[in-house]
């Protein structure tokens, strides 16, 4: 089998003189991603591809000789749709979902480690070293399963993933350490990051090197591929119109339509217009788009993510006045639509200083450096919120017994510093943590939060609940994010089951649970009998876990590929 490895374009081959192995930054996008280091200067830097561009479309291409990622797979896509894979990143850590291909099934994991991979090799051939750690970034708003299978697709591409850190979190990183050399005091910067795919936005008080993240929101399913989506409608129905058939209706057709509208929004970003001209099955249409008539079309995608802005604001606690500074982040800010809406619901002139493509994987990278020494001691840690302290509260919840095989649990990002780079992190969590139990009044499903969405990490709680029945051989914890009180739409994390009971309980029995974030991002849950002074040992394993076998088959495939290095 064969993989795609085009000479390199424009890019400098020049290597760099370093000591050590280095550990790298990536920003591994819906559409494109992009890799960093930090130099010896201490500066990060964008590692360029083998076609000698900043960034790398996230598209696979399988043919029966091998895979293709990147530029040509993009290409690709107007002829072969049926095999290649987009936007993989948008379904991971659903287990349901998988792209079938020739006959094979491809999860999301295993197509995004075919990403990363081609970003690790072409940073080895560019730096002339083993490229083997790195953080990665994920949106904010990635709930656990999805940045636990952000980091299985790194281990699949041979590296040691040694963090996830959320995107505007990074952005806000890169940003702070270019403009430290300006800045007159703290700072809060409102990150507005709109990618390919996701949309995250995150309010960041930034004290020189020190960045505390005050409160995030977003939305996984939302990006720039959305704006296409609009587009590439209206063309299938403009064209419809014309012709009396829709090409969406043509093999290939949805690829082909989304684009042409990727062309003209990006026509329509630069200019007030755009001529329209698209050809299928030997028929074409010729028409015209304006910048307001888009604009029209997409309000609705806008206004989400003003909705989210304001929210996020108002949940914060503080008003638009006391914030500094509005950065752009991602692709898909260019969009003059952002600018202006941000402008006029902030009153704030947003700022677009730093690379909206590169800005992620440098502030990664930056964060990166945290990580090849020892940490050192905060100078002024924030201190710990209601939610990040461990109180017992009242027994008012049971926990049932269980039969089922217990499942793993990770989270997000904590607090780390290094006195080498000199970067501080505080992030928050961004979903509730919370435990599904029976209301002992009403007998109902209840979701009891343990750890509330943006709290600081670390963060550490315990809570008081009673066996339900008598004699209860074990008990569940059913940890879950997100969620309404009855736990509707919450996302199942796992179950840790707590075995080996003693005999004869009675129901009501108290159990305390305690929860902690550590300041590498893992969930940690303990539970003990108070009165008999017991502790119970918890097996944990995650709910979205892939099992052995499906390790072994996706390891089965890259071998297959040629790409098990």
């Amino acid at each position: 089998m064969s993989v795609d490895n085009t000479p390199a374009g424009n890019a400098s081959d020049e290597r760099p003189a370093v000591s050590r192995s280095p550990i790298v930054g990536i920003d591994l996008g819906t559409t494109r991603s992009v890799i960093a280091w930090v130099d010896s200067s201490g500066k990060p830097v964008t590692i360029f591809s083998s076609e000698g561009e900043p960034t790398t479309p996230s598209v696979v291409l399988f043919e029966s000789d091998g895979v293709t990622v990147g530029k040509e797979a993009l290409k690709a896509l107007q002829v072969l749709p049926n095999q290649v894979a987009t936007f993989a990143k948008r379904e991971m850590g659903n287990v349901a979902y998988s792209r079938e291909i020739n006959g094979t099934n491809y999860p999301p994991e295993l197509i995004q480690s075919l990403v990363l991979g081609k970003l690790r090799r072409d940073a080895q051939a560019r730096l002339g070293m083993p490229v083997t750690q790195a953080v990665i970034t994920v949106p904010a708003y990635f709930n656990e399963p999805k940045r636990r299978s952000t980091m299985d697709a790194g281990r699949l591409a041979g590296l040691d993933v040694r963090a996830v850190i959320n995107e505007p979190t990074a952005a806000a990183i890169a940003y702070g350490v270019d403009k430290q050399s300006q800045a007159t005091g703290p700072m809060t910067i409102l990150v507005y990051d709109l990618g390919g795919g996701t949309f995250d936005s995150s309010l960041v008080r930034i004290n020189g090197r020190k960045f505390d993240v005050i409160a995030t929101d977003g939305n996984a399913m939302l990006g720039g591929m959305d704006w296409d989506k609009c587009l590439a409608r209206w063309i299938d129905q403009e064209f419809a119109i014309a012709h009396g058939f829709h090409p969406s209706s043509l093999p290939g057709g949805d690829a082909l339509l989304l684009r042409e509208a990727e062309e003209l929004k990006h026509t329509l970003t630069s200019r007030r217009s755009a001529d329209v001209r698209v050809v299928f099955d030997g028929r074409s249409l010729q028409t015209k788009m304006t910048r307001d008539d888009f604009e029209e079309l997409t309000a609705h995608l806008l206004d989400r993510t003003r909705f989210t802005i304001a929210k996020l604001v108002e949940d914060s606690g503080i008003s638009w006045i006391e914030v500094d500074r509005i950065l752009m982040v991602g692709g898909s800010t260019r969009m003059p639509q952002i600018h202006q809406m941000l402008a006029k619901e902030t009153g704030i002139e947003p700022e677009s200083t730093i690379s909206a493509d590169e800005a992620v994987a440098h502030g990664a990278a930056l964060f990166a450096m945290t990580l090849l020494s020892p940490p050192q001691p905060a100078s002024a840690p924030a201190k710990p919120s209601a939610q990040g302290t461990a109180q017992p509260v009242s027994p008012d919840v049971n926990i049932r017994p269980t039969s089922n095989r217990p499942f793993g649990v990770v989270g997000s990002q904590g607090s780390r510093s290094n006195l080498s780079s000199g970067v501080q992190v505080t992030d928050v969590n961004a979903h509730h943590l919370g435990v599904i139990g029976v209301d002992k009044k009403t007998g109902q499903r209840v979701n009891h939060i343990m750890i509330r969405r943006n709290t600081p990490l670390p963060a550490a709680r315990v809570s008081r609940f009673e066996t339900n029945t008598d004699n209860q051989p074990n008990v569940v914890v059913e940890v879950v994010e997100g969620g309404d009180a009855m736990g509707a739409h919450a996302t199942a994390i796992g179950r840790c089951v707590v075995d080996g009971l003693p005999p004869h309980l009675a129901a009501g029995t108290p159990v305390d649970v305690a929860f902690r974030y550590d300041a590498d991002g893992i969930i940690h849950v303990e539970a003990s009998l108070p009165r008999s002074g017991q502790k119970a040992s918890l097996t944990i394993n995650r709910a979205a876990d892939p099992t052995e076998e499906e390790r072994d088959a996706m390891q089965d495939i890259l071998a297959e590929l040629g790409l098990d290095d």
